[in-house]
């Protein structure tokens, strides 16, 4: 990896030629379909985290995502022959991202969906009124009124599959997690719910049709596990944990690169609230787990960047790079606001701006505060900690 002026030139370029934006990176599907192994608000376009790790990472190197959402920057890096690493407070994510960068037995994945149709197929103690009691909330509506009575059952059993394994549960079993996810909600046949929308959640409409979720479920899985077969057997495997950045086991990393949640921009966790609602979440949760996350916390303090600074100055080796993809509103630009945040262990290299005028709405009419996309690069320096 070319160091100091190399870095800066590099930077400069990329935020002045934005390679992202042309063809064929710029089409709305490019870098494959399992980046969308889960539908998910806020994600990281894949040709910008593509052209980051290409550019300013070498292969075999050690790439790092410590908010990881649902593993667009880890799954690039393993395709670019990475070795791809995957942190994330949200068990949503986490899940979605050992799913695209860890190794998967395609055994184990269909020994997983014999258990779930064993589950469905035997279990007496969950009645659709038992299904129902457990779902009458929700945050655009209550859960129930998302599904059919018999496969609102069905649902609520699959769910309490993967609650009850959760302790051994791998790879295998969070490719079909995601994949349940990802059909959980929507407007398209794939789709459990009534008509709905299939990023986020919007109070569903139409006839209560039953749906199978074995059906669509083993449907998912057809389409997707050929894809996780290709990709292993052209890549190494990397992992994803489950955790608060702050806590991160990792060492000897060459490159942390990651895109924050944006100030004043969407929430995560309302915009997912069904998916975490299906990952573990219960009502509870709602009013006790978003403050803990990195989006709610900056709405009073860009002061937890210092506390990301210190992680990664430790888990970088010496002169390792850390790239910030971070957002601009009316009111807050936030690479001025992280950079005297995170200088007492970094350089700042290079500081660049992309505005998002035309960015896709993916028939959402509320896309967030954010004006432009900015561009933090910075190197680990010296100093110890």
């Amino acid at each position: 990896m070319s160091q100091g002026s190399n870095f800066s030139r590099e930077a400069e370029s990329f935020c002045r030629d934005t390679p992202h934006r042309y063809p064929p990176f710029n089409k709305r599907n490019w870098g494959g379909k399992l980046h969308s192994l889960c539908s998910y608000q806020g994600k990281l376009k894949p040709a910008i985290a593509y052209f980051l790790i290409e550019t300013f990472t070498e292969p075999n190197q050690v790439v790092l995502d410590p908010m990881s959402g649902v593993g667009t920057i880890p799954l690039e890096a393993r395709r670019l022959g990475r070795i791809a690493l995957a942190n994330d407070l949200s068990p949503l994510a986490q899940a979605v991202s050992s799913a695209k960068v860890e190794q998967i037995s395609s055994k184990r994945v269909g020994e997983c969906l014999l258990e779930i149709s064993r589950e469905i197929s035997e279990t007496s103690d969950m009645s659709i009124e038992k299904a129902k009691s457990q779902t009458s909330w929700g945050l655009n509506g209550n859960i129930s009124e998302y599904f059919h009575p018999e496969t609102l059952r069905e649902i609520t059993i699959v769910r309490r599959y993967f609650q009850n394994t959760l302790r051994t549960r791998g790879p295998a079993e969070n490719l079909v997690l995601a994949s349940m996810l990802h059909i959980l909600h929507g407007n398209r046949p794939y789709a459990l719910s009534r008509n709905s929308h299939p990023i986020t959640p919007f109070a569903p409409t139409g006839d209560f049709d039953y749906r199978s979720v074995m059906d669509r479920l083993e449907s998912r899985i057809a389409t997707v596990l050929p894809l996780v077969e290709e990709l292993a057997a052209n890549s190494t495997p990397g992992k994803a944990i489950l955790g608060d950045f702050r806590e991160m086991p990792f060492k000897d990393v060459d490159a942390v690169i990651t895109s924050p949640p944006f100030t004043n921009s969407l929430r995560f966790w309302s915009a997912n609230w069904m998916r975490l609602w299906f990952s573990g979440w219960d009502q509870e949760s709602f009013k006790t787990e978003p403050s803990k996350f990195l989006e709610s916390e900056q709405r009073l303090s860009y002061e937890p960047y210092r506390e990301f600074a210190v992680t990664c100055a430790q888990i970088l080796k010496p002169g390792g790079r850390l790239i910030l993809h971070l957002g601009e509103t009316a009111k807050d630009n936030m690479a001025e606001e992280v950079a005297p945040m995170i200088n007492q262990y970094f350089s700042i290299i290079y500081s660049g701006r992309e505005g998002v005028h035309d960015t896709e709405t993916h028939g959402l009419t509320d896309k967030g505060a954010t004006s432009a996309h900015l561009y933090l690069f910075a190197e680990r320096n010296s100093r110890k900690i």
